[in-house]
């Protein structure tokens, strides 16, 4: 990305909320949502007791440290970062500044067919602080949200445009959402993103006055606070001044990002070592546990799909989320034959996704098209009937009639009866124009409900014209 002879320079800082039943530090509940303040208690809103970090969570960092590829420390600590927001009542958060969990990962990304490889520099587990919300006029502070354990996962400043940082975000996503980690749901805040932004001539190797944008809460809104970053520090070079090291935050609606404060260094947040934790240690064989125990990477659920035969749009809808993989693997392990399956899926399941059959029901759909006993509008129709019913696919098709029509002399009686039906079609047949056979065609397959089948119809019409 090129801006009036300056390009941007530009590392992400990424904060995921862990997927856990309890907070980093005491036992209240991590659950999106609820009414506000009734999930805090003194520890996670600094006001009483000892803090205890949370296995559970250490091991969705682990998790994620594997799924960026990253080496996992065998001992982190944790320290206080201070600083003074109304949503952080104890005034300091618990992070790890000084000793991450992991560090030395990367990601691969596909931008305008060019591969990019972006180094994740370092993952540290941390608690995240509460939330404001407008209510009316004013404003209301929830502290439910103070202690769900978080990661922030902090890339090289590396990437030079806002195509590339969507594609880093997305990637980084997906394999924390595959690997269990996060519901990464950026519309509930789950996942949040901090874009660094600086610029400087193309071809210089120096780096400018840097900005942070804070909490962008979508893929999209990455690229265009880039963008917009990008121009605005470039005309303001352009013109003579300069760019102040400061704190911004993007306003989705306009596009623009907007002065919040001057930016914080680490001598700011005066960080100290957590006295009340003891040190975070993290063996080989609890790695190698957690590892064993992920599911399948996106990468691998795509290249067993397309190696199947499955098509790269139906691929890419398949693995739309780790639901739909799931449920469509599950199916695969029924033998049915997986690029029709795949069709069936994208047509018919997932626009329905909430009123869809169990996985066994549907692969007995799909058994029942591909061996033929079922035409296509047929299946359509049995899909929904399996959804609705939960009755067996194959029950339901013979109590409904709605089995293949293979019989020789039924399909040619149809055939008769749409000849006497379309006389205007059958005088085209005769005078040569073959392409008004698909009217009588039509014409069975209408009245057959779809259950005649295509090929016979077909022979059948054939035949007729041959008397």
């Amino acid at each position: 990305m090129e801006y009036k002879g300056y390009e941007p320079i530009v590392g992400l800082e990424l904060h995921v909320e862990l997927k856990t039943e309890l907070k980093a530090f005491c036992t209240c509940s991590a659950e999106f949502g609820g009414e506000i303040n009734t999930k805090c208690c003194p520890v996670c809103l600094g006001k009483g007791g000892v803090p205890v970090f949370n296995t559970e969570a250490h091991e969705r960092g682990i998790a994620a440290a594997l799924a960026l590829g990253c080496k996992v420390a065998e001992t982190s600590y944790f320290d206080r970062k201070h600083y003074v927001s109304r949503d952080l009542p104890k005034g300091y958060q618990i992070t790890q500044y000084y000793t991450p969990l992991a560090q030395n990962g990367s990601v691969t990304v596909c931008v305008n067919g060019e591969e990019k490889t972006v180094a994740v520099e370092r993952i540290q587990l941390e608690e995240d602080a509460g939330r404001i919300v407008r209510r009316g006029d004013g404003e209301v502070i929830d502290f439910n949200r103070c202690g769900i354990p978080l990661i922030e996962i902090i890339t090289a400043p590396c990437i030079r445009s806002g195509d590339e940082a969507e594609a880093v975000v997305e990637e980084i996503r997906r394999r924390l959402l595959f690997a269990g980690v996060s519901d990464c749901k950026m519309n509930e805040g789950s996942l949040r993103c901090d874009v660094n932004v600086s610029v400087r001539p193309v071809g210089s190797d120096a780096f400018g006055a840097r900005c942070e944008i804070k909490n962008i809460g979508s893929v999209d809104g990455v690229g265009r606070a880039i963008a917009h970053e990008t121009e605005r520090q470039t005309e303001l070079l352009l013109q003579g001044g300069t760019v102040a090291v400061e704190t911004r935050r993007f306003d989705e609606k306009s596009g623009t990002t907007v002065r919040m404060r001057d930016k914080e260094t680490a001598a700011d947040y005066g960080y100290v070592r957590e006295r009340d934790l003891p040190p975070l240690v993290t063996d080989g064989e609890t790695v190698e546990r957690v590892r064993l125990a992920m599911p399948a990477s996106y990468a691998v659920r795509e290249k067993l799909l397309l190696t199947a035969g499955v098509s790269e749009q139906n691929t890419s809808v398949i693995l739309s989320s780790v639901e739909s993989a799931d449920y469509f693997g599950r199916v695969m392990e029924q033998d049915v034959p997986v690029p029709g399956a795949a069709n069936l899926f994208v047509s018919e399941v997932y626009p329905s996704w909430d009123s869809r059959p169990d996985e066994e029901a549907f692969a007995q759909c799909v058994k029942l098209f591909a061996s033929g006993e079922v035409t296509v509008v047929s299946v359509r129709e049995l899909i929904k009937l399996s959804a609705e019913t939960g009755g067996s696919p194959r029950a339901i098709a013979e109590k409904r009639g709605m089995l293949t029509i293979r019989d020789e002399e039924v399909i040619a009686s149809l055939v008769r009866e749409a000849a006497e039906a379309c006389t205007g079609a059958v005088e085209d047949v005769r005078r040569g124009k073959d392409a008004a056979k698909k009217v009588l065609v039509g014409y069975v397959m209408r009245h057959s409900r779809g259950r005649a089948d295509p090929a016979s119809v077909n022979k059948a019409v054939d035949r007729y014209f041959e008397k």
